[in-house]
């Protein structure tokens, strides 16, 4: 489990920093800096809004499998949105710095909390037993799906 979030961790890395397309400074010569930050929430691209929440789906999946205590709507809400943030300031530091071409979108932050939430919402309808997500975490998949083996 723990090599799959390193993956999914990879690739959303790969999806929203890379690649990095540096422009002169004078890119923003022509408009302000801030410009870039899109600080109105709800004021969306549909597709794009819908593609940030489906792509952390897996963060509320597996988050709460590898770390139980985050097998609550508050905390993973927290850490999606820290995780989130993480993404928008860096795509912010690398707009002011070599002049990425990525925006900051507050809707983005939104959009990635709602799908680590709703992936929690899909492991809990998945399996609706606490103590049996926490049995996964511990890699005895068998018992938290109920699973008993004779001995032969």
């Amino acid at each position: 489990m723990a090599l799959l979030l390193f993956v999914y961790g990879m690739a959303v890395v790969a999806v929203t920093i890379f690649p990095i397309h540096p422009h002169p400074s004078s890119y923003w010569a022509d408009s302000p800096w801030w410009t870039m930050i899109h600080y109105i929430p709800l004021v969306v691209d549909a597709p794009s809004f819908v593609l940030n929440i489906v792509m952390f789906v897996p963060f509320g999946l597996l988050t709460p499998i590898l770390w139980p205590r985050l097998d609550s709507v508050r905390r993973l809400a927290a850490y999606a949105a820290a995780a989130s943030s993480a993404i928008e300031l860096t795509q912010l530091v690398l707009g002011l710095t070599v002049g990425s071409r990525r925006t900051v979108d507050i809707n983005d932050l939104i959009a990635n909390t709602a799908g680590a939430l709703a992936g929690l919402l899909v492991l809990r309808a998945a399996v609706p037993d606490r103590r049996h997500r926490a049995l996964i975490a511990t890699r005895n998949a068998d018992a938290a799906l109920g699973i008993t083996r004779a001995d032969t």
